[in-house]
């Protein structure tokens, strides 16, 4: 199962925690592309910046044939980091990596390094892609598809760490990896009036907790249940004293599904309800969804099949599990719609190290030995198609 090139674990490890100390969000990451520019310059890999939108830098390895993209997103999270010993802490108050994002980077740039020193074996070529705003909009992914980084490439892959699956163990499927996202505002206004005459009030807080239990019914007895679809009511807030009716109401969440039918479906049928029950209660109200809904990441089924035959050169079959849709948001899914792409994932766990707790949490930390594995994996996904067999898109 040993390929024939090495990877360079302790500098890896080295650029991971330098990234996760400084954390940076957004589009805002200029000492996050500092350090990949530098360390690329250091290698000898030619590359541009900001070529392809603010703070984007992508590397080209080789420069004809077939080519293979190979993507790691840069931005952290506006999370606090939960107090923690380790020297490599957040030393920004409020952001954190707190999705492997720095571990992507940090793979990234390690198999960069060794496929370069490959570049006189490679019969194709590799594009780098360090993108910003996995996590915020406007999507770097859609802003780099839109500046042209997929032109001239034939497919992409991209590493997603866990801590899920054991340390080392590598996941995938064909199809629907990721639910199509977006956020949603809702706005009720009422009137407000002492709290002693509620006769004299519309009560914007009374409509909201029956949007409320509306948009739950909905859930539960109007979408077909082979249907995944999650509409999570995150925020709700209203009013501004105890003596007062409330005169204002607002919630706030996030709708997934893994179908964009759907998607649009529910967006409807919830502006619908929002509209119906303010008229019956006399207040109005208003809903806004996110102008940037993120369509859903799909596997190409080829790519998948080509996954499994590197896999098992790098881990064995018996550390290979199907990975199972989320309905989480990936705005991998803009190179998808351009060129065959596929999401891979990659286990981080070890409850002896404490490594046990899911993306976005205050806590979230991973075992560094996995570093390695996302490597190795991606470099022997070029090296054994890089004569580019064909792909049959679905």
């Amino acid at each position: 199962m040993d390929a024939a090139f090495s990877v360079d674990q302790d500098r890896m490890v080295f650029l991971r925690r330098s990234l996760h100390e400084y954390p940076e969000i957004g589009w805002e990451l200029e000492r996050t592309v500092q350090l990949v520019c530098q360390e690329l310059e250091d290698i000898g890999i030619p590359f541009s910046a900001h070529a392809y939108g603010k703070n984007t830098v992508v590397a080209d390895i080789g420069h004809s044939g077939f080519t293979i993209a190979l993507r790691a997103d840069m931005d952290a999270l506006p999370i606090q980091q939960a107090p923690s010993d380790k020297p490599y802490r957040s030393k920004i108050d409020g952001q954190m990596h707190a999705c492997g994002h720095d571990a992507h980077t940090a793979m990234l740039l390690g198999t960069a390094r060794t496929l370069w020193g490959l570049r006189g074996k490679l019969r194709c070529r590799v594009r780098l892609i360090f993108q910003p705003s996995e996590e915020s909009r406007p999507s770097g992914a859609r802003v780099m598809c839109e500046h042209g980084v997929m032109d001239g490439v034939d497919c992409i892959a991209m590493c997603h760490v866990n801590c899920g699956d054991q340390t080392h163990v590598l996941s995938s499927c064909a199809g629907i990896t990721n639910a199509t996202s977006c956020g949603f505002d809702i706005r009720i206004k009422g009137k407000s009036a002492h709290v002693a005459a509620p006769d004299h009030a519309v009560d914007a807080l009374m409509i909201g907790v029956k949007v409320y239990t509306g948009i739950q019914m909905m859930l539960a007895r109007e979408l077909s249940p082979f249907d995944v679809c999650v509409m999570g009511v995150s925020q709700m807030n209203a009013g501004e004293t105890k003596a007062a009716v409330a005169g204002y109401c607002t919630l706030s969440g996030s709708l997934r599904c893994m179908r964009e039918e759907l998607r649009d479906k529910i967006q409807a049928r919830v502006s619908r309800m929002v509209a119906s029950i303010c008229e019956d209660a006399g207040g109005q109200g208003h809903v806004e969804f996110s102008k940037e809904p993120l369509p859903p990441a799909h596997n190409d089924s080829q790519m998948y099949q080509w996954f499994l035959e590197t896999a098992a050169k790098v881990v064995g079959p018996e550390q290979i599990k199907v990975l199972q849709p989320s309905t989480g948001g990936e705005d991998f899914a803009y190179y998808q719609q351009n060129k065959p792409g596929l999401l891979f994932g990659l286990g981080m766990r070890n409850e002896e190290k404490g490594f046990v707790y899911p993306a976005h949490s205050p806590h979230w930390d991973i075992d560094e030995a996995g570093l390695s594995t996302g490597a190795r994996t991606m470099i022997q996904f070029v090296l054994d198609h890089m004569d580019g067999f064909p792909i049959e898109t679905e």
